[in-house]
């Protein structure tokens, strides 16, 4: 009797242990949740940005390489697959489109330079060339405490000429009379030389 019972636990216990291998090992879903889509400085700047676009662009975040770049047709085959290796691993941290049709307006990636292992510190030469070859604006901006929306605006400014922000609406009875006269053009907020819009070479910022 007293052997039947050590068999049976033995049997348990091995029955346990093969569950748990099976659970812990032979699981192809091995995956949870996360907590968050960003991180809070993913956030945090894209919350700035979508204040600083105004609604004049659409914001896609993480958009891989290969999704707004193809390869031409006159590339050799060797060539192709190299290039399309590099742009399916490549992925930008926030693309800029057109509000109508979605055509790609500029990318921007964030820059964490506080040490060489920070976050796209060092700019890697294949995403600006790639950009550069195509005429996409690329704008690399530092992660910095204290952004504000018009330093992000001028950044883009930068690269694709002042934003044009959407006039407040007209409620009635609440319109101002303009001025009578003749009003001088205002300063613009950045000098004339950096004023550059539809470049496509890379500009940093911070």
């Amino acid at each position: 009797m007293e052997l039947i019972i050590l068999l049976l636990v033995a049997l348990a216990v091995l029955a346990a242990l093969v569950v748990n291998r099976f659970i812990h090992h032979g699981n192809p879903f091995p995956f949870h949740k996360k907590t968050q889509l960003f991180t809070h400085i993913e956030r945090s700047f894209l919350h700035l940005l979508e204040r600083a676009v105004g609604g004049q662009y659409k914001i896609i975040n993480r958009v891989k390489l290969a999704d707004i770049l193809e390869l031409k047709d006159n590339a050799d085959n060797k060539t192709r697959r190299a290039a399309s290796l590099k742009l399916n691993a490549k992925y930008l941290d926030y693309v800029l489109c057109n509000t109508d049709d979605m055509s790609i307006v500029a990318v921007i990636d964030l820059v964490n330079n506080a040490n060489k292992d920070g976050h796209k510190a060092v700019p890697d030469w294949f995403v600006s060339g790639a950009l550069e070859a195509s005429g996409i604006p690329y704008i690399r901006m530092k992660i910095k405490a204290g952004y504000t929306v018009a330093d992000i605006q001028q950044g883009l400014a930068a690269k694709l000429g002042n934003i044009p922000m959407a006039a407040p609406p007209v409620v009635k009875g609440t319109v101002k009379k303009g001025p009578t006269r003749p009003v001088r053009p205002l300063t613009p907020s950045l000098p004339p030389q950096t004023m550059k819009p539809n470049t496509t070479a890379l500009v940093q910022i911070g």
